[in-house]
């Protein structure tokens, strides 16, 4: 963890409003990261507009990471995202959005992934038509967050392809499973042991396993009941719901105790 990272996650996997300079550095000793690693680490990050000062010693996420941060907070209305799936398909095509940038390409793709596409043939990005934003909605989510403002997002009620060409298999739906299932069972086991830890310890673990599990959860496709178990999907959601408030009580008690 540096400095850095550790600020981000501060700010935008726990959700954290705003917090001040001093609660940087004692966050940072909970990971053994020096105090002017700390300091330095916001300096930057101001600089780069992903902080803005809200008053002396006082930080609140900057404009530059806001459409990332909403997406990251996102995690918890998951449920609220998809619709039963009629069996028709959301389309991206880029073939005419160029590959020669690649901070761009790096972008397009994340942003993509982050909404459940999958790249079915080179340049051209799918996903079951499960979502309930409407394709002008989904469009500017993704341009908000890295997409090309060029790119352009079809609904497609059906599809003819080769023999052996399914879009249902562009996604790794066992091992998704089986990651909800280590997730869960990681933040019920240290749910269950939690108050037994030492104050830094059991700060850094709700940091460390609730950033873990958002991820997952963000970066998850949000595939229909069709495809994918989501009933078990939706057992992690509601587990790190409970695991992210005892995680803010936690983090709270220890800023008092450090200052």
């Amino acid at each position: 963890m540096t400095g850095r990272g550790l600020i981000l996650s501060l700010m935008n996997a726990i959700g954290t409003r705003q917090m001040t300079a001093a609660q940087f550095v004692a966050a940072g000793n909970a990971f053994g990261i020096e105090d002017s690693a700390m300091r330095m680490a916001a300096t930057r990050l101001t600089k780069e507009g992903l902080l803005e000062s809200a008053g002396r010693g006082l930080y609140v996420s900057g404009a530059g990471s806001r459409p990332l941060r909403d997406q990251v907070r996102g995690w918890r209305r998951v449920g609220g995202r998809t619709k039963p799936w009629d069996g028709g398909w959301l389309a991206v095509p880029a073939g005419n959005l160029g590959r020669t940038d690649r901070k761009q390409l790096a972008a397009r793709s994340q942003a993509l992934k982050l909404h459940g596409f999958a790249e079915a043939e080179p340049d051209l990005w799918v996903r079951p038509a499960n979502l309930t934003a409407g394709l002008r909605d989904l469009r500017a989510e993704l341009v908000a967050i890295g997409l090309d403002d060029r790119a352009m997002l079809f609904e497609l009620g059906d599809y003819a392809a080769p023999d052996g060409v399914d879009f249902r298999t562009l996604w790794d739906v066992e091992g998704l499973q089986a990651r909800y299932a280590e997730a869960l069972a990681a933040i019920e086991t240290s749910a269950a042991r939690i108050d037994s830890l030492p104050l830094a310890e059991a700060a850094r673990e709700t940091l460390l396993l609730g950033q873990a599990a958002i991820r997952l959860i963000n970066l998850d496709p949000l595939l229909p009941e069709e495809m994918v178990d989501s009933a078990l999907r939706a057992s992690l959601v509601a587990a790190m719901q409970d695991y992210e408030a005892r995680g803010q009580e936690i983090w709270g008690r220890y800023y008092r105790e450090a200052g």
